[in-house]
């Protein structure tokens, strides 16, 4: 009513043959799909793109298959935290933490009582040196027979025997008979004694108070308990297994005469709350300590301003949301659960750069969106983990406005095929060339096809470094920043320069990284050495990995061989490639290398970024002699002959040897041989290039162009 109609007419054709009828329904099919995939009209498939209102991201758990494993959490927020206990009701709440307070959760597990002591100083002494040993190392606070006691215990940890261990390292300690005084360092367990049921937080406190007062160590313990009944108890004794927890209640009844000591029933979930001093304070702070029991427990912990709660094992992150903290395989598990679309928001922000084009970044949403739906609840209790496992995720604090506004712009928008939901495989950098599925899994994927891609951005603006030799032999890369041309060359032609710094670190390959590639040699300030040659700072687009040494290649390849080689490795060839130039196959010593798919080359060789890749042998090098006559020398022969200028001949004997090409290009020689890995390209290969990415929406390209030039002939739906 009072609204413009539009009707879509086709014809006409006069009579109504049936030659004419199948002709205007074919028509009419056609002009139907074009205006759906215009996005007027959803396809019929769309209807099973599956809805999230709320994602579960995994930030510590072991599913067995899937083992990132924490034994404990510490948790906070700048208004506080509501800690509640979760249930099939939905949440109840417990307690609330004061502002920036922080707040330590584990399971209630096995753990190592090393001292007790009214020395506060003197606990904080020796759980120093407990955590040089790397022990987990705590100090509980209590208060007993009316004065301060100081407990220190290690743990958590989830068998009796692993707590057994620790206790048996802390003894290396040789003063800690000294230091705990007739105290006997001793297992603790799971297993507890109820010193009575309260319906009120306080009257429990008030039991708790009155045992400690006797000498004992009682705690209060949060009950998932239902309407009307007893939500508090005391729990006393801590056994590692029934003989213990049996004696421990005829001492405590020694103790306390008259004590009613009830079983805790195996299925009960509780949550005990305890005081531990903060490691980080020198006036006496605390922190609260809660400790799970149950198989069912879950415990839900939301910041009090409804913002971000901080996680700090997990690099301090702040997390939207709640985190979730539960019993899984007897390990903790810590969930954070979120909106779907506030979670893609983060994503986006985790991959991509505030910097990169609108159209990247939407792109990204999409494929991010695509993928999360596709996987399902994938590991047990939450969705996905927060690694690019699955894909990155780093929490609230890098999230960017520009990041919202992608994931805002393709709300609901997936990526679909005629089967469903696609797999949108993404990465970093295909290094020219995307990668036909065959290439990495070896099975066919229709929509997953090798096409041109613009990844050259990713090395610009990268700083050039320098391949150098000192006259000591010693070879490797230095960045340009810190070598200066002195205007000299050797007799070679070859330019002679010096270091502009003091300690600055020469590496095998030209990039910083101090654990994979870390610092060969360093050279101080007027160290003089010869250039000769010269490589971009390896970056996701084209890199440099090694030298390897041959025995060390040699017993990775023998993992993947059907024939492990005996003697030396004297060759390393590429034997196949894919269609977008990626290694699919590989032999040494003329055997062939057989590894689970062509992608786990890139693992099998100290993980390399891609497997585009070429192989440079140090060892091995042809020389065309004066009568033509072609020689292919591999480090396992005997040595070259050199001639002088002054036409006087002797054996290059060396373990280095420095060879000049017909192009003038020089190549370093090693006698001993090694093996360098040169290549383009960071990640699988399969789908989108995120650096692709930028490139096409520099090029002026939208989102949805960018989505199906990677996916080949699929469909993008909003659900």
């Amino acid at each position: 009513m009072g609204k413009h109609r539009y009707q879509l007419h086709l014809g006409g054709w006069g009579k109504s043959t049936q030659k004419v009828r199948y002709k205007a329904s074919l028509l009419l099919l056609m002009s139907c799909t074009m205006w759906m995939l215009a996005g007027h009209i959803a396809p019929a498939y769309a209807a099973a793109v599956p809805k999230l209102d709320l994602i579960r991201i995994a930030l510590f758990i072991d599913t067995g298959k899937y083992s990132a494993p924490t034994p404990d959490v510490t948790l906070s927020a700048d208004k506080g935290l509501d800690v509640s206990l979760r249930n099939a009701a939905g949440l109840k709440p417990l307690f609330a933490t004061s502002d920036k307070s922080l707040l330590r959760v584990e399971l209630d597990s096995y753990s190592v009582m090393v001292l007790e002591t009214p020395d506060a100083n003197q606990a904080r002494a020796l759980a120093k040196k407990l955590t040089d040993l790397k022990l987990d190392a705590s100090i509980s606070v209590r208060t007993k027979l009316g004065k301060p006691a100081y407990q220190l215990e290690l743990g958590p940890y989830t068998t009796k025997e692993l707590a057994a261990s620790a206790l048996t390292k802390a003894k290396t300690i040789a003063d800690l008979t000294a230091v705990s005084k007739g105290f006997t360092a001793a297992v603790n367990g799971p297993l507890h004694w109820s010193a009575g049921s309260y319906s009120t937080e306080a009257e429990a406190q008030a039991q708790a108070a009155v045992l400690g007062q006797a000498g004992l160590d009682a705690d209060v313990a949060y009950l998932d308990a239902v309407a009307g009944a007893p939500a508090f108890a005391v729990l006393v004794a801590a056994g590692s297994d029934t003989a213990e927890l049996n004696a421990a209640k005829q001492q405590l009844g020694t103790l306390v005469p008259g004590i009613s000591l009830q079983p805790v029933d195996a299925g009960l979930t509780y949550v005990i709350k305890r005081t531990l001093a903060d490691p980080s304070s020198t006036t006496g702070g605390t922190i609260q300590q809660l400790l799970l029991g149950g198989t069912g427990v879950k415990l839900a912990v939301t910041s009090k301003s409804a913002e971000t709660v901080t996680v700090l094992e997990r690099s301090e992150r702040a997390y939207r949301g709640l985190i979730e903290l539960s019993r899984l395989n007897n390990k903790l598990a810590v969930i954070n659960e979120l909106p779907f679309e506030q979670y893609l928001v983060s994503v986006v922000s985790s991959e991509l750069s505030k910097e990169w084009p609108l159209e990247a970044l939407k792109a990204q949403a999409v494929a991010a969106r695509t993928f999360a739906l596709k996987q399902g609840v994938k590991y047990q209790i939450a969705h996905l983990t927060d690694t690019t496992l699955d894909q990155a995720y780093k929490g609230a604090g890098a999230e960017f406005a520009t990041a919202s506004q992608a994931v805002m712009a393709t709300q609901g928008e997936v990526i679909m095929e005629q089967a469903g939901l696609i797999s949108p495989l993404f990465y970093s950098n295909a290094g020219g060339m995307t990668a036909e599925s065959t290439e990495v899994w070896g099975n066919k994927v229709n929509y997953l096809k090798s096409v041109a891609t613009p990844d050259e951005g990713a090395e610009k603006g990268k700083a050039v470094w320098y391949r150098i030799v000192l006259p000591n032999g010693n070879s490797g890369y230095i960045h340009s920043s810190y070598a200066r041309d002195t205007g000299q060359k050797n007799p070679a032609g070859l330019p002679y320069y010096e270091s502009t710094g003091t300690d600055i670190a020469v590496r095998p390959a030209p990039y910083v990284d101090n654990t994979a590639n870390p610092a060969a040699f360093k050279v101080n300030i007027g160290d003089r050495f010869v250039v000769f040659d010269q490589a971009v700072e390896s970056n996701a687009y084209s890199w440099i990995r090694g030298p390897y040494d041959a025995d060390k290649i040699k017993e990775k390849v023998n993992t993947v061989m059907k024939k492990p080689i005996t003697g030396a490795l004297d060759r390393l060839e590429v034997k196949g490639r894919g269609a977008s130039g990626r290694v699919i196959e590989m032999t040494a010593n003329g055997q062939l290398l057989e590894p689970d798919y062509p992608d786990a080359l890139r693992t099998l060789f100290n993980g390399l970024p891609s497997t585009r890749f070429e192989i440079e042998e140090t060892g091995r090098y042809t020389v065309l002699g004066a009568d033509s006559v072609v020689r292919n020398q591999s480090a396992s022969m005997p040595n070259v002959t050199v001639i002088g200028g002054t036409g006087s001949a002797k054996p290059a004997a060396e373990s280095q040897l420095f060879v000049l090409s017909g192009d003038n290009k020089v190549r370093l020689t090693n006698k001993t041989s090694q093996y360098v890995f040169k290549g383009t390209g960071n990640g699988h290969g399969l789908g989108m290039s995120q650096w692709g990415a930028k490139g096409y929406a520099e090029l002026g390209y939208d989102y949805k162009k960018i989505l199906q030039t990677y996916y080949v002939g699929v469909s993008i739906i909003k659900e």
